[in-house]
C-alpha cells in the first residue's frame, strides 16, 4: 500500500488532477442506471423546475430531471470525443509519420493538400460532412475525426522529420531495413510518449466540436440525452429558468479541461522521466 502511494505521489499533479476530474465521468458512462435517480426519458415533475432536493439541478421544458439527462449524456458525448480523437489519431499519425520519413516530393504533395484542409473552419468542415452523410453516430466520430485529422498529420511530420534523423533509423536503413520496417520498428514507437500528448488535445477538442454540433441540431438528436442539445433547449428558456443549462455546461467544462489536464501530466511526466520534449504549438490550431 505504502509502494502504491509512493507511486501516485510521484505522478505530475495535473495528470493526478485530471484523473481525479474525468473518473467520475467515465463512471456515469459505464454505470449510468446506479447513479441518475431517475430514468432520463420519463417525465417526473412540473417542467422547469428549479433545483430541489427531489431534482438537484431542476427538470427540463417537459419535466425530466436534468442531472439524470446529464449523466447519461455523458456516455454519447464521452464516447463521441474518445472515438473522434482515436480517428484522427490513427489517421494523422499514419499520414504524418509516413509524410515527414520519407520526405521530397511525397512530403511536399501531402503537405500541400493537408494546408488545403486546414484552411475550412474546423466546424463548418463537420457541418459540411454530416449534412452530406447524416446524423448517425459513427458520421459524427468520423466527421469529427477527419476534421481533426490534418492538424495531428501535421504534427506527427515534426516528429517524422526529426526522427529520421536519428543514429538508430540510420543504421537500421544501412543494414537494410525496409520504410515500413523502420517506421513501425523505430519511429513510431520513439514518437508514441509525444503523440499521446497531443491525443489530449484531440479529446478535449472533439468534446467541444461535438457539444457544438448537438447544439446546431446535427449532433445527438432528442430525445437522446447529449450536453449540447440541452444547452440548445436551455437557450430557448433562458428567462424561465436561467439555471437550466449549467449542468450541461459545467460538464463539458470540466471533461474538456481534464484532457488537457492529462496532456499537461503527461508531458510533464515523459519531460522527466524520458526526456521527451515539450507539445508543439501547431496542435493548439485545432
Amino acid at each position: 500500500m505504502s509502494a502504491f502511494i509512493a507511486a501516485i505521489r510521484r505522478q505530475p499533479a495535473p495528470l493526478l488532477a485530471g484523473l481525479a476530474i474525468l473518473t467520475p465521468f467515465l463512471v456515469m458512462c459505464v454505470f449510468p442506471g446506479l447513479l441518475a435517480p431517475y430514468e432520463p426519458l420519463k417525465i417526473e415533475a412540473l417542467p422547469l423546475l428549479g433545483p430541489s432536493r427531489e431534482h438537484l439541478l431542476g427538470t427540463d421544458e417537459i419535466g425530466r430531471d436534468l442531472l439524470s439527462r446529464c449523466i447519461y449524456a455523458a456516455r454519447t458525448d464521452i464516447f463521441v470525443s474518445l472515438a473522434a480523437a482515436a480517428v484522427a489519431f490513427v489517421i494523422g499519425t499514419a499520414i504524418g509519420l509516413f509524410s515527414g520519413y520519407i520526405g521530397g516530393r511525397v512530403d511536399t504533395v501531402t503537405m500541400r493538400l493537408i494546408d488545403v484542409l486546414l484552411s475550412f473552419p474546423t466546424i463548418v468542415l463537420a457541418l459540411f460532412l454530416i449534412t452530406i452523410f447524416g446524423r448517425e453516430q459513427w458520421v459524427q466520430i468520423l466527421a469529427i475525426g477527419l476534421v481533426m485529422m490534418p492538424s495531428t498529420a501535421r504534427f506527427s511530420r515534426g516528429e517524422g522529420l526529426v526522427l529520421r534523423g536519428r543514429g538508430y533509423v540510420e543504421a537500421s536503413r544501412i543494414s537494410g531495413g525496409s520504410r515500413w520496417h523502420i517506421l513501425v520498428k523505430h519511429v513510431l514507437p520513439n514518437s508514441l510518449a509525444t503523440l499521446l500528448v497531443a491525443a489530449s488535445v484531440l479529446a478535449s477538442s472533439a468534446v467541444l466540436i461535438s457539444a457544438s454540433l448537438s447544439y446546431l441540431g446535427l449532433g445527438a438528436q432528442p430525445p437522446e440525452p447529449s450536453w449540447g442539445n440541452m444547452l440548445r433547449a436551455a437557450y430557448g428558456v433562458v428567462y424561465d429558468a436561467p439555471l437550466y443549462g449549467v449542468g450541461a455546461g459545467v460538464c463539458i467544462s470540466l471533461v474538456a479541461g481534464a484532457y488537457i489536464l492529462i496532456g499537461e501530466g503527461l508531458r510533464r511526466k515523459f519531460r522527466n522521466d524520458r526526456n521527451v520534449g515539450t507539445l508543439s504549438s501547431s496542435i493548439g490550431g485545432l
